[in-house]
Parts: structure tokens; sequence; C-alpha cells
């Protein structure tokens, strides 16, 4: 018959439940290796502190519940225990709301064998979960990296959302499906590119610690960062060590915090400045809900015609004012679509006329912070530049498409 020893702990269901949704981003769905679909469930001896421990073996995710309001056996009863993730979520999304109980079991069974299970109890319902030994489960990295600073989670979160979209889905180049993320004098550009758009994001740091430093980080670890960086008053501590990154988030009310950690994608990024233009010769001051919108609308006549496409012409009224910016679209099967909406710009530039890819448009026009933007053109076959007009820290390239 099995002891029960080890892991003896309580932590209200939603605290619990919360942690294994955040950890069990980085437990793969399948694998040949059953110990990475279990996550692994631990308590600190000496604090009482729960964390909750997922990886795939190429991104680790360890959260840390909330400080517990109770420890059965009391602080000095640390211990661990696995248990299939997938059935854990579900099982503690249909429990009621109130405290749950957890006693691992680690000893002999019937036969002799050793004997792993987790007994999770909730008023009164009580479950037994079969795991594996928690040694099993590969550890987390200890990173000792030369470079380490502290970023806005806002800030974070911002240049995470404003590159995201830019990221290639190619599997053929693996160094375009991340975001390149530099570190240097003080600040961090966050940098993606699918070869048709180009997103560039600058955010100050604090507390930096070691040489310039660059590195890919793979947009599913990235993903992760709009979730954990949730609280804009906090910092997230940044480290980068050989070919892996980290990103550290602590909740200093709740003691609650999250650690990521993921490989970098290995190969040399693009040297991108290269397809920044230098100056423009046009130049849009342009409302952005109302662009947005109307490519929004041109857009389902796009989508039925050639490419997706849309183009943008600038056109001035009869008296030489009231600029304007017309979108149109057209499909050989819908229709033809027509937009048009006021912009600002100097009286003697001439007008314009280029075509975007109309998704690439409405990517970036929706994660663009502020109520103005800058359209900056040189040519009609040459890219195109978006910025916002409340800042200097985000731009976005976009590649144009053939006007017929």
């Amino acid at each position: 018959m099995a002891t029960k020893q080890g892991l003896t702990a309580t932590t209200p269901r939603r605290d619990l439940f919360d942690g294994i949704t955040m950890v069990g981003k980085a437990v793969p769905t399948r694998t040949p290796v059953p110990i990475l679909m279990h996550v692994l469930i631990k308590k600190d001896a000496e604090t009482g502190k729960i964390s909750i421990t997922g990886t795939d073996l190429n991104m680790w995710i360890e959260h840390t519940l909330p400080s517990p309001q109770d420890s059965i056996g009391g602080l000095g009863t640390g211990g661990s225990a696995t248990v299939p993730a997938r059935n854990l979520a579900e099982l503690l999304a249909a429990l009621p709301e109130a405290t749950v109980e957890l006693m691992a079991e680690d000893g002999a069974g019937l036969s002799g064998a050793p004997s792993y299970a987790l007994h999770l109890r909730c008023n009164k319902a009580n479950y037994k979960l079969l795991g594996l030994p928690p040694d099993e489960l590969p550890p987390v990295p200890t990173l000792v990296g030369d470079t380490t600073f502290k970023v806005k989670s806002a800030d974070l979160r911002d240049a995470v959302k404003q590159t995201l979209f830019a990221v290639s889905t190619d599997d053929s180049r693996p160094i375009l499906t991340g975001i390149l993320l530099s570190y240097a004098a003080g600040k961090l550009r966050a940098v993606a590119t699918d070869t048709h758009r180009l997103a560039v994001r600058e955010l100050d740091t604090s507390d930096g610690d070691g040489p310039d430093v660059h590195g890919v980080a793979p947009a599913s670890a990235m993903q992760e960062i709009l979730r954990m960086a949730t609280d804009d008053n906090a910092f997230v501590t940044v480290t980068l060590a050989g070919n892996q990154i980290q990103f550290r988030v602590d909740d200093e009310k709740t003691g609650a915090g999250t650690t990521l950690i993921t490989r970098l994608i290995e190969g040399q990024f693009p040297s991108y400045e290269r397809v920044v233009p230098a100056s423009c010769d046009k130049r849009l001051t342009i409302e952005r809900e109302a662009l947005l919108s109307a490519v929004r609308r041109a857009a389902i006549v796009a989508r039925e015609g050639s490419a997706n496409r849309v183009i943008l012409r600038t056109g001035r009224g009869d008296n030489g004012d009231d600029d304007h910016l017309t979108i149109t679209a057209q499909s050989g099967n819908l229709g033809d679509a027509l937009e048009e909406i006021e912009i600002a710009r100097d009286a003697d530039e001439p007008e314009v006329e280029i075509a975007f890819n109309a998704k690439y448009l409405i990517d970036v026009l929706s994660v663009l912070d502020g109520d103005g933007l800058y359209l900056e053109l040189t040519e009609s076959l040459r890219p195109g530049v978006v910025r916002p007009t409340e800042s200097s820290d985000y731009f976005c390239v976009l590649m144009p498409m053939q006007v017929v």
C-alpha cells in the first residue's frame, strides 16, 4: 500500500487554475516523451510557496502562486508531484470556487513498484490523479548571463503587439519566425519582418547590466509575454545568456511570479535597416480610426479580387484645399469599393497613387496607439512607412503592390 508524504498544501481554486493555464502553454499537445505532458507542482519547505512548471524542452514556464493562506503540515512539509497538465486543467475548470487541498502520494504500490499520484480535494469532491516521478521532468535552466535589464511591463507588452503581426509563418526561413530583441545603450529594440513588412519598436530600459546583446525569440514564446505582462505598473526583468532568454515578472503585492525561458532561434537576422527609406517626399497625416474603418470595409471586396489589393490615391477639391484620400478595391466577382477620408499634407506635395495589401494595412493600424498617423511615401513602387503622430519610437514599413 502506498504511503502519503511530501507535497501537502492548500490553495484557492482560482489561483491554481490560473497557474495551470499559464504554465500549460509550455506543455506540448503531442510528444513521445510522456513526462513532458505533465506539469510539476512543487511546494517550497522554507517559504510554503507553491510553484508550477511546464516545458516542451524549448520553452519553460514556471509560475509561483500567490502566498498561500494555509499550508497543511506547516512550512516544513515541502515536496513535489507531477500530474497530466490537460486533465488537471479540465478538472480545475469544472470545480466550484473553493479551497483546494493537495497531497502527493510518493511510495510503494501494491506490487512493490513506485507509485506517484496527486490527491486533490475540493469541498466534497475527491480525485486521485496518477503522475510520474517528479525528477523526470527536465529542470528549469539557470541562466547566468552577462546582460540583465528591466523594462516596464506595459512597454514590453506594446512592443510585442506592435511587432508580432509581422513575424513570418514560413518555416523555410526559421530566423524570421521570431522577434529580434537588441539591447544597446539602455535601449531595447524589437524587430519583426516577413519580407513583405517590417515592424520596429524601441523602448527604454532600466537597471541595465552587461554588454550589448541581441537574439531572436520565437513568436510562440513572445505571445506568452502578452499574458504575463498584464500589470502596467510592474517591471519585467530580462536576461540574455548564450542561446537563451529569460523574462521574469513578480507581483510584490501577492507574492505571485512568472518566469519564462526560451531558446533563441539560431541564424543571422537580415540587415533590415536597408529597406527603411531614408527620406520621403510625401507625408500624409491621417486619422487612424477613419483609415482603419475604411480599409476594413474595402477589404471585403479586395479579398474577393486580386491578391487582397487596395489602392490609395490622394486628391484635392476644386478650390485647391479639402485634401482627401480615396481607397478603392475591385473584384470581378463581387464589384467595386470606394472610400474617401480627409487627410492633411503640404500644399506643394504631388499627388500619389500606391497599392498595399489590405490585411497588412489593417494589421499595423490595429496596433498603433493614439489617434493619428503619418503615411510617408516616395514612389508608387517604393516602400511606404507608417508612424504614429504622438511618438517616434515605432514605425512599420510596408512593401507596395503593383497598381493595376
